[in-house]
């Protein structure tokens, strides 16, 4: 998506709530003039992917909010592993933070050997951004209209299908192993680099299968290029109001989202957390992001550092059972 400028109206008070912010104490002091030069956020991967349009959408309202330079820097490479050390590794002032995905926290830990940093401890939540759902598609080839019928026919014939992935290791092959243990089925998975590498396989029913976010499946399920089996969320989306979520094709607490966050390096003050989680806040507020983002699959669910804390740590124990039971590795 091309960003567009934010209306400065949508974000008022910005400037009156910095200027009127107590001097801190102790440490807190030191960032009492805190951003005294451009606050750079940084992404594990390439331009234009939901994980920068994420982050370039913030940007700029952090930086009507903050009233300093926020650029955005794309460091690219081992499914966002490149990008998470060199945050770990800046000096905590607030000046560099991360914008990761969910696989950057909660997932690579478990797939990746002796990386250099352990996203867990070496970073501190500062807030969710966003979220966007995940859902199993299949071609109609396959013979199967719902989700009943796709399990039905993977249990009558064991060992004899294969389910596409995005990536070996990444959330479509993690949530995907967990789907397949939940229903009991043996399916043998297939890697791809990128759900825009997996996708044309599927329309041409070679893998017949596999999972992905919304927004990627939305155009060809609507066209009946594939069918929507399952959406995992607690309700159904308006984007595809016809595919039934989790609980509704039995599958009761098998809820997996593709979430985005913000994160700095461990020993950031907390005065300048509490700054950042406002400024998250207000930007993702503004009207036009959430319609950019809506039109993308993203709802903006902004929230407190605890928040973040809790579903990381959450996630993490859950991936990380998965992960060592299907004895998956980033390299398949």
């Amino acid at each position: 998506m091309t960003s567009t400028r934010l209306r400065r109206g949508a974000l008022l008070g910005g400037a009156a709530a910095l200027a009127a912010a107590p001097i801190l104490p102790r440490a807190g002091r030191a960032q009492a003039g805190w951003p005294d030069r451009p606050v750079r956020l940084i992404v594990g991967f390439s331009a234009g992917g939901p994980t920068d349009t994420v982050a370039r959408l913030a940007a700029q309202g952090f930086a009507d909010i903050l009233g300093q330079p926020c650029p955005v820097e794309n460091r690219t490479g081992a499914a966002g592993n490149i990008a998470t050390e060199a945050v770990a590794r800046a000096t905590p002032d607030g000046h560099t933070l991360l914008v990761a995905n969910v696989g950057q926290i909660v997932i690579n830990p478990h797939t990746y050997d002796r990386l250099p940093v352990d996203p867990m401890r070496d970073l501190v939540p500062v807030a969710l951004m966003t979220m966007t759902g995940l859902l199993i598609a299949v071609h109609p080839s396959f013979g199967v209209a719902t989700h009943a019928e796709l399990v039905a026919k993977l249990k009558r014939e064991p060992d004899q299908h294969k389910y596409a992935t995005s990536g070996a290791g990444g959330i479509s092959h993690v949530v995907q192993e967990l789907w397949r243990r939940r229903i009991g089925a043996e399916i043998t998975p297939v890697h791809y680099r990128g759900a825009a590498a997996m996708t044309p396989e599927m329309l041409r029913g070679m893998p017949p299968m596999g999972l992905d976010t919304i927004i990627q499946f939305e155009q060809h399920i609507r066209a009946g290029t594939l069918r929507g089996m399952v959406y995992i969320a607690e309700k159904r989306t308006p984007m595809l109001p016809n595919v039934p979520t989790s609980a509704e094709v039995g599958l009761d607490g098998f809820i997996y989202d593709n979430w985005f966050g913000l994160f700095a390096p461990r020993g950031t003050p907390q005065p300048v957390i509490d700054r950042l989680v406002d400024a998250n806040r207000r930007a993702l507020a503004v009207p036009n992001v959430i319609e950019r983002l809506a039109a993308g699959g993203m709802e903006c669910v902004p929230g407190t550092p605890d928040q973040l804390r809790i579903r990381c740590e959450r996630e993490f124990k859950a991936y990380g059972d998965a992960i060592r039971a299907g004895g998956i590795r980033a390299d398949g």
